[in-house]
């Protein structure tokens, strides 16, 4: 008893993975897949179902051609005669023509009912409909063949809607027979109503008379999608090297541009710190004036008896000496000077017995932006 929840998880699964909508997408997207292939490989890889449709009619047969979204009419062939079933039979026999062989009849043969149904009964759908057959059509459920598809769900109601369609057994047997040989050969059987027009399909014909559908395309198919897969498989690891090979690259290109960038933001301070050294040196000269300017200033300052000895100029410190008459006119004569400020003497006058005259040391400070000043 506890083993009875398990029994049923394959169909519950498949019941769940049906509701949903992943097969729908699936579908939607293989198809958009195959739009993207040649036609010519379309059809030699993905060949879709084949299918030949033989719709009785009264005393004829309608031969439909069925592949994938194509159908092709191939004209009415006799029920009877040597150019009926029989010819059919025998070609479809000596050429080997693959695909499926399908009967249809005319949709008055059939009784269609859709009915409302819990979910519930989804997992065992074709027993709850076989006790409707009773109560839905003037049949028991041994005297006809049916077939039930779910027509639509909705969860949230607890609701699905079931096709019921149920087809005499003598009407069946009628339709075998006036398809002779070719009966042997059906894979399935369905009614021409809007449903089918539609693309929405049932089969009617018991599972034992039917034709097993060939595995050929099949394996094939499983084939080619295996190789796909791996294709695709391949395909995304050397997309993935790829991929980091060129992560790698740019991962050195942007470190050798990030020592590049420090490199150039080294030179860069560098550079503004020796054009600012620069500015401030050219700014230094431009305020001190220059020693013709000082020469120039001295000469019409000091009178002719003055003999000016040395002059140095170490940073903003002139020193002046040499010899004059007297040597106390000297710091007053050079007081007006705009390029001198504080002019004093340093140290002791001496005075040269031979000449008479004293020996004097001015020192003074250099002004900034002298030039400027008016001359005397």
């Amino acid at each position: 008893m506890a083993t009875a929840p398990l029994a049923h998880l394959p169909d519950a699964l498949r019941l769940r993975w049906a509701a949903s909508p992943l097969p729908a997408a699936l579908a939607g997207l293989r198809a958009e897949l195959l739009d993207l292939l040649p036609p010519g490989l379309r059809r030699r890889w993905f060949p879709p179902v084949r299918r030949l449709w033989l719709h009785l009619q009264p005393g004829a047969i309608r031969l439909v051609e069925e592949a994938g979204r194509e159908r092709i009419e191939h004209g009415l062939l006799p029920a009877t005669g040597p150019e009926g079933v029989e010819a059919l039979a025998a070609a479809l026999e000596r050429r080997g023509v693959e695909g499926e062989l399908w009967a249809l009849l005319p949709a008055g043969e059939a009784l269609v009912r859709t009915l409302a149904l819990p979910l519930a009964v989804e997992p065992q759908l074709a027993a709850a409909l076989r006790h409707e057959i009773d109560r839905q059509t003037p049949f028991t459920a041994d005297q006809v063949v049916f077939a039930v598809q779910v027509v639509s769900r909705h969860p949230a109601e607890g609701q699905l809607r079931a096709e019921l369609a149920v087809l005499p057994k003598d009407r069946l047997d009628a339709a075998l027979t006036a398809l002779g040989p070719l009966a042997a050969r059906l894979s399935g059987l369905d009614i021409d109503d809007s449903a089918h027009r539609t693309g929405r399909r049932r089969n009617l014909l018991p599972a034992a008379q039917r034709v097993p559908r060939s595995e050929r395309d099949a394996r094939v198919r499983l084939g080619l999608a295996t190789g796909a897969a791996i294709a695709l498989l391949l395909a995304g690891v050397l997309t993935l090297d790829n991929r980091e090979r060129a992560l790698a690259a740019l991962e050195v290109a942007r470190d050798a541009a990030y020592q590049q960038a420090r490199e150039a933001r080294a030179l860069r301070q560098q550079l503004e710190a020796a054009a600012a050294a620069a500015n401030f040196l050219a700014e230094q000269r431009a305020a001190r004036p220059t020693m013709l300017e000082l020469l120039d200033d001295l000469s019409q300052r000091l009178p002719d008896d003055v003999h000016l000895q040395r002059l140095t100029v170490e940073q903003q410190r002139v020193t002046l000496s040499g010899a004059a008459r007297s040597a106390g006119t000297i710091v007053a004569t050079l007081q007006p000077s705009p390029f001198l400020e504080g002019p004093a003497l340093a140290g002791a006058v001496q005075q040269d017995r031979a000449t008479g005259r004293d020996g004097f040391t001015v020192v003074a400070e250099l002004v900034p932006g002298g030039a400027d000043a008016p001359s005397p």
